[in-house]
C-alpha cells in the first residue's frame, strides 16, 4: 500500500512537472542564464559571446548554491549591481511555479494526496525567494527558498553569555550568531536613519549589562543630543557620558590617561594583556555619532583643534586598547569620506552596515560595495569579520526591556562624585606636568 502511494505521487509529480515544463517555465540554473544575458551581464568579443559558466550547483536545506566562473572583462561588482534584478527574475510567477522530486519528500503518506499537492503549489506560488551574491575566485549565487525574517525579537534569543553579544538571525540553520568582543574587541557600525543602527547599538548596551553587571564599563557618547543612550547617563557601570564634542573630548582624553596608567601597570606585572593578567574589566567605548567628530565639519579653529583631538584619542584607544580591556565601537549614519578615522577603521576587524543609499556610503564601512542593494527593512544588515561575510536580521529590542534592564543599575551620583568625574582629565594633565624618573615605564606605541 505504501509502495502504491509512493507511486502516485511521483507519477503526479512527473506528470505535473512535465506540464509546467510545457508551459515554458525554467528551473533556476536556467532562469540565471537568461537573467545574465538579458541585463548585459555576457562579454561580446567580435563573432564571439562569453557567458558565466555553471561550475557547480549544491543543494542545501535552505535553498540552492550556484557557483560560476565569470567571463574576462566581469567584475563582482558587475553581478552585484544587477542583484535586483536576479532576484526579481528567480520569483517570476513562471519561475515560482516550478516543481521538484525533493518536493515529494514533504508528502505524508497517511493523509490526502491531493490536498497537500495543492498546498504545496500553493506555496510555490507565493514563495519569496532571496538572493545574496559573493565572490571568492568564483561568483556564489545563494538562492533561498524561503525569506528572511523581517522580525527578529530580543527577548526570544537565548543567553551567550560572556562578552559575546547576538548580531543576528541568519539564513543558514535558523540560527542566531553571535560576536565575541574577546576575539574581535573594536567594531564599525554604519546605517542610514531609521534602519536600525541605534537599536543594535542599545542590543549590545543590554545585552552586556544583562551578562556582565559587575564587570562591564561604558563610555557613552551621543552625539545626537543624548537622545539614545540618557537612559544609560546614571547606570553605574557608565563611567563617562558626553552629549557635546566638548564633552567627549574630556572623556576621551580622561580614557587615553586611564589606558596609560593600565598599560603601565600590566607591564610591570610581567603581563602583555588583560587575559594574561586574568582581569575581569572590559570598558566599551561607545560613539554615536562619530561623524560630529570629524574636522572637516568644523565652523572655527578652535572647534577643528578639538574634534582633531577627539579623533586622536580614538585612534589611540583603537590602535592600543585591545589587549588592555577597552573595547571601542564607533556609529555614523553618514558613512561619507574619512568620517569614520582610519586607524579606527584599520584597527576595526568587525563592521555591520545596515541599508545605506550609496554604494559610496557602502564602501566607507565595508570597505565593498552591498549594503546598498539591502531590502528596505529595519534591522536588515551585513555583518562583515575578516573572514566572513553574512547578512543578517538584527533583534529588535523596545524600550521597555532596555529601561527594565537598567533600572537596577541606577545610582544617584553625589555632587562630589559628579564633579570628580568631570575635572578627572586635568588631574591626569597635571600629572602629565611631572616627567616619570628614570627607570620608569612610559607609555608607547
Amino acid at each position: 500500500m505504501l509502495l502504491e502511494v509512493i507511486s502516485s505521487a511521483v507519477l503526479g509529480g512527473v506528470a505535473l512537472y512535465a506540464h509546467l515544463q510545457k508551459s515554458g517555465v525554467a528551473n533556476d540554473s536556467e532562469k540565471l542564464n537568461k537573467i545574465f544575458s538579458l541585463t548585459g551581464l555576457n562579454v561580446k568579443d567580435k563573432d564571439k559571446t562569453y557567458t558565466a559558466q555553471l561550475v557547480k550547483k549544491v543543494n542545501h536545506s535552505w535553498g540552492t548554491e550556484y557557483r560560476y566562473r565569470i567571463p574576462l572583462g566581469r567584475s563582482f561588482e558587475d553581478y552585484q549591481a544587477k542583484l535586483s534584478h536576479i532576484q526579481d527574475g528567480l520569483n517570476n510567477r513562471k519561475t515560482t511555479l516550478s516543481f521538484s522530486f525533493t518536493d515529494l519528500k514533504t508528502i505524508d503518506h497517511t493523509s490526502p494526496l491531493l490536498p497537500q499537492l495543492k498546498a504545496l503549489l500553493t506555496k510555490k506560488k507565493t514563495a519569496k525567494k532571496e538572493v545574496e551574491l559573493s565572490y571568492d575566485g568564483l561568483l556564489k549565487v545563494k538562492v533561498y527558498s524561503q525569506p528572511l525574517p523581517s522580525l527578529v525579537k530580543f527577548e526570544e534569543l537565548y543567553p551567550v553569555g560572556n562578552w559575546k553579544v547576538p548580531v543576528g538571525l541568519i539564513r543558514e540553520g535558523n540560527s542566531i550568531i553571535p560576536h565575541d568582543f574577546e576575539q574581535i574587541p573594536h567594531m564599525v557600525v554604519g546605517g542610514a536613519t531609521r534602519y536600525g543602527k541605534s537599536n543594535f547599538l542599545n542590543l549590545i548596551i543590554t545585552t552586556l549589562l544583562t551578562q556582565q553587571p559587575d564587570n562591564v564599563q561604558f563610555t557613552l557618547v551621543d552625539l545626537k543630543g543624548g537622545v539614545e543612550f540618557s537612559d544609560y547617563r546614571n547606570a553605574k557601570q557608565v563611567i563617562h557620558y558626553a552629549e557635546e564634542p566638548e564633552e567627549a573630548e574630556k572623556a576621551l582624553r580622561a580614557l587615553v590617561e586611564d589606558m596609560r596608567g593600565k598599560q603601565s601597570d600590566i607591564k610591570q606585572k610581567g603581563y602583555r594583556n588583560v587575559q594574561e593578567a586574568r582581569e575581569k574589566v572590559r570598558h566599551f567605548i561607545i560613539v554615536d555619532e562619530v561623524g560630529e567628530l570629524n574636522p572637516d565639519e568644523a565652523v572655527t579653529k578652535e572647534e577643528r583643534a578639538l574634534k582633531e583631538r577627539c579623533q586622536t584619542y580614538l585612534s589611540q584607544i583603537a590602535r592600543l586598547g585591545a589587549g588592555l580591556g577597552y573595547r571601542q565601537i564607533l556609529a555614523t549614519q553618514y558613512p561619507t569620506g574619512d568620517v569614520i578615522p582610519r586607524q579606527c577603521k584599520q584597527n576595526s576587524d568587525a563592521k555591520i552596515c545596515f541599508r545605506v543609499q550609496t554604494a559610496t556610503a557602502s564602501r566607507v564601512v565595508l570597505d565593498e560595495t552591498g549594503a546598498e542593494t539591502l531590502p528596505e527593512i529595519k534591522g536588515r544588515a551585513i555583518y562583515q569579520t575578516a573572514d566572513k561575510r553574512q547578512i543578517v536580521q538584527t533583534p529588535f529590542i523596545d524600550p521597555q526591556t532596555t529601561r527594565k534592564v537598567v533600572q537596577p543599575h541606577i545610582t544617584i551620583k553625589s555632587r562630589k562624585e559628579q564633579h570628580d568625574a568631570d575635572n578627572r582629565c586635568e588631574t591626569h594633565r597635571e600629572a602629565r606636568a611631572n616627567p616619570p624618573q628614570s627607570g620608569q615605564i612610559r607609555f608607547f606605541e
